[in-house]
């Protein structure tokens, strides 16, 4: 970045910080989590901090994952013109690993670890959390396990899936207007802020006929995020990427975040960060990309290890109903199970099904 380079010119070939930023991202999320599964203390989340009690990491993190998304699967679209291959991309990308990640728990783990017996646990709403194959995470715990938790969910990532399915097919549905009028994406962004904005701070009610409030918030904040993506993949030959600029976003998303709501804030300035960064070519990303990218493996079974580690090393205080632990212990000690869980679910899994696009 140090010469006068647009984001088309860094955005070539795979010598990026991508996989790492995404992996990153994941940490983070599993970091906000420990502090909800270890202690139901999300206020001691450094982020919440940082952001001057507006976000947390995992928040951050999801963020993250929408704006390179949106540039990333944009660009897949545009390149392959195949609407029948950019589905079956997508498909082999998301859906495998979420329903071994399902059946596994429903019907492996599930029976080992709950506190029920065999016909009990399968007298529950086992069809209730097999849902989720469909990306329906309203359902997300197994009966009897996990019933002495602060949270007794076993999945408690991936609501954010079925949002991202929704990008996806939004991405099918926009491209031949966004080919006739660049423009347009702007108008997209605007509508999707005003959105989460309006559903945020002016609905009272906690539904909207039949839609939850929280719902057409998400929506609207994380379409706003993916559209963002877009939008700098779009513009990517005019968008100059230097570190002058990167101070000045800095800045201004620092003192944007203590004024402003947070979110909008993010996609004003933080978009342009997180292009500065995953852009980039450090070092680090040299080797971590020979390793393979594990973020997905690690977004996605981070949760359910988090609560087993609970299980193991923490315990119930005196008086209490429900397991505590500390929260950085937690953190490093799911991180050091995960990692390699997704490791092997990448080389042996994940990469074998992508041969298949």
């Amino acid at each position: 970045m140090k010469n006068k380079r647009t984001l088309a010119d860094l955005s070539q070939g795979t010598n990026n910080n991508l996989n790492l930023v995404r992996l990153i991202a994941a940490l983070m999320v599993m970091y906000m989590h420990s502090f909800a599964l270890c202690q139901a203390n999300l206020e001691a989340d450094i982020m919440y901090t940082l952001s001057f009690h507006k976000a947390l990491s995992g928040q951050v993190g999801v963020d993250i994952f929408f704006v390179i998304s949106g540039f990333l699967i944009y660009r897949s679209y545009e390149r392959s013109g195949d609407v029948v291959k950019y589905i079956r991309a997508r498909f082999l990308r998301i859906w495998p690993l979420l329903a071994l990640f399902i059946l596994v728990t429903a019907f492996i783990f599930g029976p080992i670890y709950t506190s029920l017996s065999m016909k009990e646990y399968f007298a529950g709403d086992i069809k209730g959390y097999l849902m989720n194959l469909v990306f329906n995470s309203s359902q997300t715990s197994l009966p009897g396990v996990f019933a002495n938790h602060i949270n007794r969910s076993s999945n408690g990532s991936i609501w954010t899936l079925q949002y991202e399915v929704l990008c996806y097919l939004l991405v099918i549905v926009l491209f031949p207007f966004l080919k006739k009028c660049n423009k347009l994406i702007f108008l997209l962004v605007a509508f999707s802020g005003g959105v989460y904005l309006y559903f945020n701070y002016l609905w009272t009610d906690a539904t909207v006929f039949i839609l939850s409030k929280d719902v057409l918030v998400n929506l609207g904040r994380l379409t706003m995020h993916f559209e963002m993506g877009v939008l700098y993949y779009i513009y990517r030959e005019r968008i100059v990427l230097r570190y002058r600029y990167f101070w000045l976003k800095v800045v201004a998303f620092i003192v944007g975040s203590y004024f402003l709501d947070y979110e909008i804030v993010f996609a004003l300035f933080g978009t342009y960060i997180l292009m500065c960064i995953g852009f980039s070519y450090w070092k680090i990303s040299e080797y971590y990309n020979k390793v393979g990218d594990i973020s997905y493996g690690v977004y996605i079974m981070s949760f359910f290890v988090q609560q087993r580690v609970i299980e193991y090393l923490g315990e119930i205080p005196y008086g209490y109903r429900a397991y505590y632990m500390d929260t950085y212990l937690n953190f490093v000690v799911s991180v050091l199970v995960v990692v390699p869980l997704a490791f092997i679910s990448w080389h042996c899994f994940e990469k074998q099904l992508l041969k298949l696009k």
